[in-house]
């Protein structure tokens, strides 16, 4: 913070800003170990570039410094650029750790227990998403955009807000974790891994175009907002599902020519 004396006019670019931005120049120069030390954070977020920045010792000691499950987020892709890898922090922690990675890793074993990675809905066909077993848990998960992305751009572009605020951005993220359930959160899970992804994506529409109602953004879409306003969010969302688009054809069969005539 040392270099960002703008911090408070910074606001109106970051949303909630001074909930995670201080200004505190004391720790200047401190390495990542000794600012963990110092500060005692319970999530490590990497959006570094940087592969390997996440040590066994800055993860032991993140560890060490955390009453709760330390969250660990290397979001760096690809696989050689992310901060640690998904055994790395299981390990470090003693599988404590939940743990979302912009890159997949495969699952890993600590004291006897498999952590199983999984990716987007734990859906087959995707690297390491293999079929789970008895006894696994859930505890590392591959961060991926396909959740946030379809119902963030729903909710604006069928709305026509004509603008997507920072508050929009992060009122999507948080319907997002609305429909994390209680076997998720016991799995250590970091994405509803019941929800499907149609679900998901009306959800977070809805979200989305009440946050821009919210603030004073006037939709040009005058349906969705009569629909809003006269039967409020089961209205909405009944209005968002009649506008998706569904892959359903008729089953055409082919005749020769001449022949049924």
């Amino acid at each position: 913070s040392k270099a960002r004396s703008n911090l408070a006019e910074m606001e109106d670019l970051f949303y909630d800003l001074g909930s995670f931005a201080v200004d505190d120049p004391s720790m200047e120069g401190m390495s990542l170990q000794e600012t963990i030390k110092a500060v005692k954070p319970n999530i490590l977020i990497g959006l570094s570039g940087v592969g390997g920045l996440f040590t066994d010792e800055v993860l032991t000691t993140m560890n060490e410094n955390c009453a709760t499950p330390p969250v660990i987020f290397p979001l760096s892709n690809p696989t050689s650029r992310s901060e640690c890898t998904a055994e790395q922090a299981q390990r470090c922690t003693g599988g404590r750790a939940i743990f979302a990675s912009g890159s997949p890793f495969p699952h890993c074993e600590v004291d006897g227990k498999i952590l199983s990675s999984s990716q987007c809905n734990n859906r087959s066909g995707l690297p390491f998403e293999t079929e789970l077993q008895a006894g696994d848990i859930i505890a590392s998960s591959q961060c991926n955009n396909r959740y946030i992305f379809p119902g963030l751009a729903l909710g604006a572009a069928l709305g026509q807000t004509g603008v997507v605020t920072n508050a929009m951005i992060n009122r999507a993220a948080e319907a997002l974790v609305e429909l994390i359930d209680e076997d998720d959160l016991t799995r250590r899970a970091t994405f509803p891994e019941k929800a499907d992804i149609r679900e998901i994506s009306c959800h977070l529409a809805c979200r989305t175009f009440e946050q821009a109602v919210e603030e004073g953004i006037k939709p040009a879409n005058k349906q969705m907002l009569e629909a809003y306003q006269h039967g409020g969010e089961e209205e909405l969302r009944e209005y968002i599902y009649s506008k998706m688009w569904y892959p359903d054809y008729r089953p055409l069969v082919y005749l020769p020519p001449g022949k049924g005539e």
